[in-house]
């Protein structure tokens, strides 16, 4: 029986005796982590602002997330401009009366330390569904923001912030 999956080239046996993979990495080379790949800087709005409000932050920075604070700089949550769009409230004073925690209250609050590998960041939004997490501090206060985004520019680099590796498709002019 033949199968279309082939064997990892590189996957290698520990001395207990289970698979293990070898170091990705060029030697030297450290882990890279949410510190490396958050935006230092992430639209913000406090938990009580009104989504009048998020959502005019949205539009005047030019980006997809905004993380909701509290008055600690504590994350509430990570609002996106699909969220706000489909959970516009009826009415002219609607989204002027609304405040942003009222869309984030009973969601899952995933958050991850800048510290921690890429890996236990994608685990952490698999694992909520999120599109974006908050990166904090060791007070919890926000440092940042990895967004999927992010994962994926790394996953087109050669893993350590190279340029864009080729494809292995050949281009038209080599046919």
């Amino acid at each position: 029986m033949t199968t279309l999956a082939h064997r990892n080239p590189t996957a290698t046996i520990r001395a207990d005796g289970a698979p293990a993979e070898r170091e990705a990495r060029a030697p030297g080379h450290r882990a890279r982590t949410a510190a490396d790949l958050m935006t230092r800087s992430p639209a913000t709005v406090e938990q009580n602002a009104s989504l009048w409000t998020a959502w005019d932050r949205l539009q005047g920075t030019r980006t997809r997330y905004l993380v909701v604070v509290d008055e600690h700089l504590r994350p509430v949550g990570v609002l996106d401009d699909r969220t706000i769009a489909l959970e516009w409230p009826q009415g002219p004073m609607g989204a002027h009366r609304t405040p942003v925690h009222a869309l984030v209250r009973g969601r899952t609050r995933p958050r991850v330390r800048g510290a921690d590998d890429v890996a236990t960041v994608a685990r952490t939004m698999l694992g909520a569904g999120a599109d974006a997490v908050p990166v904090v501090d060791h007070d919890g206060r926000l440092s940042g923001l990895v967004t999927l985004w992010h994962l994926a520019g790394l996953a087109t680099s050669d893993g350590w912030g190279g340029p864009p590796m080729r494809s292995p498709a050949r281009s038209r002019d080599e046919r």
